[in-house]
C-alpha cells in the first residue's frame, strides 16, 4: 500500500483530491465527512507515515474541530441558545450542526495530510510541469527554492547559536535573527540564478526529462472514481438519507 500510494501520479492525485474537497464543500452531512476522514486517516497510516508525527499534527486540528463544534452547536440555524442542561442534551439540531462544522475541519485536514505524506515534492513539481503544463520558470523556481531551504535552516541555527555563544537571548523570530538570514537568502538566490543561466536553463526552451512522470492506467482509474463516481455517490447518499 505504501508504494502504491506514493507511486500515483502527483497531478492526478492533486486533481482527484481537489474534486473530493470541492464536493464535500457542498455536502452538509457529518456521516459522509466522518467516513472520508476515517478513510483518509487509514490511508495516511498505511502509507508508512510516522504514527507519532501524525498524532502531533492532528492535535491542533482536534482542538480546532472541538472549537468548531462548539461554535456550530451554540449558533445553530434556529438562533436560540441552550438555557439548561436538558436543552443541551435533547437539541439534535444543535448537535448535528456542530458535527457538520467539526467533521468538515477534520476531513479537510485529513485530505491535506494524505496528499502531503504520500507525495514527493520534487515529483510533484515535475508532474505539474508535464501534466498540468506549469511554466518551466515557475517549476525551476520551486525546485531551486526547495534546494535552498535546507541551507536557510542551517544558517538560522548558526545565527541563533552565535547569539547564544555571546550570552544574548533573542526570540525565534527576532529581526536580529531573520535579517542575516534574509541577506544570505538573497545572495544564494542570485548565485543560483547566475549558475542556472550559465548552464543553459531558461523559462522557454524545450528540454527533455530523465524520468518524466507518466499517467498510468491506475491513475486514470483514480481520476474516474474520485472525480466522477464519488460526487455521484455522495449526492445519491445525501438524497436517500
Amino acid at each position: 500500500m505504501r508504494q502504491f500510494l506514493r507511486g500515483l501520479n502527483p497531478s492526478c492525485k492533486f486533481v482527484s483530491l481537489m474534486v473530493v474537497t470541492l464536493t464535500l464543500a457542498f455536502v452538509h452531512d457529518p456521516a459522509v465527512n466522518a467516513i472520508v476522514f476515517l478513510v483518509s486517516l487509514l490511508l495516511t497510516l498505511c502509507s508508512g507515515a510516522d504514527l507519532k508525527r501524525v498524532l502531533l499534527l492532528y492535535l491542533p486540528i482536534l482542538l480546532v474541530a472541538a472549537g468548531a463544534f462548539m461554535t456550530g452547536y451554540r449558533y445553530s440555524t434556529n438562533g436560540d441558545l441552550p438555557s439548561n442542561l436538558t436543552s443541551v442534551l435533547v437539541s439534535d439540531t444543535r448537535i448535528g450542526n456542530g458535527l457538520i462544522f467539526a467533521t468538515r475541519v477534520l476531513v479537510y485536514a485529513s485530505i491535506g495530510f494524505l496528499f502531503a505524506f504520500t507525495t514527493d515534492r520534487i515529483q510533484l513539481v515535475r508532474s505539474f510541469e508535464k501534466q498540468l503544463h506549469l511554466p518551466q520558470l515557475f517549476a525551476y523556481g520551486l525546485l531551486a527554492a526547495w534546494g535552498i531551504f535546507p541551507q536557510m535552516m542551517q544558517e538560522y541555527r548558526r545565527t541563533r547559536a552565535a547569539f547564544k555563544a555571546r550570552g544574548l537571548r533573542v526570540l525565534p523570530f527576532s529581526p536580529a535573527v531573520l535579517k542575516p538570514l534574509l541577506v544570505k537568502s538573497v545572495r544564494w538566490s542570485e548565485a543560483l540564478a547566475v549558475a542556472m543561466e550559465s548552464k543553459g536553463f531558461d523559462g522557454h526552451g524545450e528540454r527533455s526529462s530523465y524520468e518524466a512522470p507518466t499517467v498510468r492506467t491506475v491513475d486514470k482509474v483514480m481520476l474516474v472514481l474520485l472525480c466522477l463516481v464519488f460526487p455521484v455517490v455522495v449526492v445519491l447518499l445525501t438524497r436517500v438519507f
